[in-house]
C-alpha cells in the first residue's frame, strides 16, 4: 500500500486548492505572485495556510477500510464528504474527498476508488477537520498593521461620554493628544506600540448569532478610527458592550464586517484622553 498516496509533496509549487462542501458551496484558496486570497475576496490567513499545507505533506494511509463497513463509509463519504481538488503550477491537478467521524477518523477517497484511513504521524487528530473549516475561519485575522511613524490619525470616541474621546495626530514633537497640554509620552508610546498590530480573534457573518444582529442596533460603547501609511482607507471599527457572562465583545469593521475580540486581550484599547495625561498621574 502507498502510504504517500494523497500526500503532497512539493507544497510549494501549490497555486489553488478549491474545497466544496456537501451542499456545493466552493471556498477557493489561490495564490498569485505570493499572496494567497480566500474567495478572490480576503487575504488567507498565514497559520491556516501553514496548517493546511502540513496536512497536505503529512498524510499517510493508514489502513483499507473494514470490508464490512465498506459500503456504508463510502456512501456517507459520498454524501457527507468535502470534494478537494489541488492544482499545481505546471498546471497538473489531484482531487479527493475527504470524510469521516468528525472526531477521530477520516477518511480521503480518489475518485472511483475505495475510501481510505488516513492520518498524521504523530498526531491524534481529525485529519478531514481542515475541510470543514469555514470561510470565515480562513480569512487573515490581522485588521490593520501599522507603526510609531506610519500614524496620520488615530481616535477612540466614546458616545456616552465625549469628554473621554481620544484623538491622537501628529505634531512637532511627533504626536500629540488633542486638548491634553501636559502629555505622558510613556504612555502614549506603548498605547501605539499594542495598537500597531491589530487582530480579530474570530469573524461571523451577519444572522449567524441573532444576539450580536440585534447588539448592531443599539449605540456603541466605543469606536475606534484610523488612517496610517499603507492603509487605502480609513479603517473604522465600532465596539459594543460584552453580553452579560461572555468573554468577547462584538466590532463592526467599516459598516460592514462583523468580528468578535477577546475583552481582555483589547483591555488596552479603551483609553480615556485623560489618561495620557501627566496631571491625571
Amino acid at each position: 500500500m502507498d502510504e504517500e498516496k494523497f500526500a503532497i509533496q512539493d507544497t510549494a509549487a501549490i497555486t489553488q486548492i478549491n474545497i466544496k462542501d456537501p451542499s456545493g458551496k466552493q471556498i477557493i484558496l489561490e495564490g498569485k505572485s505570493g499572496i494567497w486570497m480566500v474567495n478572490d475576496t480576503y487575504l488567507l490567513d498565514p497559520s491556516m495556510k501553514a496548517v493546511l499545507f502540513a496536512v497536505l505533506y503529512q498524510v499517510r494511509v493508514k489502513r483499507t477500510v473494514p470490508r464490512n463497513k465498506l459500503i456504508d463509509i463510502t456512501k456517507d463519504i459520498e454524501k457527507n464528504g468535502y470534494q478537494v481538488e489541488i492544482q499545481m503550477e505546471n498546471g497538473t491537478k489531484s482531487s479527493f474527498i475527504a470524510g469521516g467521524n468528525g472526531i477521530s477518523i477520516s477518511y480521503f477517497r480518489h475518485p472511483r476508488e475505495d475510501p481510505l484511513i488516513v492520518f498524521l504521524p504523530g498526531y491524534e487528530s481529525y485529519v478531514s477537520g481542515i475541510f470543514e473549516v469555514t470561510l470565515n475561519d480562513w480569512r487573515d485575522r490581522l485588521i490593520f498593521q501599522t507603526s510609531w511613524l506610519g500614524l496620520k490619525k488615530l481616535s477612540i470616541t466614546y458616545p456616552a461620554n465625549p469628554l473621554d474621546n481620544v484623538i491622537i495626530e501628529p505634531a512637532e514633537n511627533l504626536y500629540r493628544v488633542k486638548n491634553i497640554s501636559k502629555l505622558d509620552t510613556n504612555t502614549l508610546m506603548n498605547f501605539i506600540e499594542q495598537i500597531s498590530y491589530f487582530y480579530t480573534d474570530q469573524y461571523i457573518d451577519r444572522g449567524q448569532i441573532y444576539t450580536y444582529d440585534s447588539l448592531t442596533k443599539t449605540i456603541p460603547s466605543a469606536e475606534l478610527t484610523l488612517q496610517a501609511v499603507g492603509l487605502e482607507k480609513m479603517i473604522s471599527i465600532r465596539f459594543y458592550h460584552p453580553l452579560p457572562n461572555e468573554k468577547v465583545q462584538l466590532g463592526v469593521i467599516n459598516d460592514t464586517d462583523m468580528c468578535l475580540f477577546g475583552n481582555q486581550r483589547i483591555s488596552y484599547l479603551f483609553k480615556k484622553r485623560q489618561d495620557f495625561s501627566l496631571n491625571h498621574k
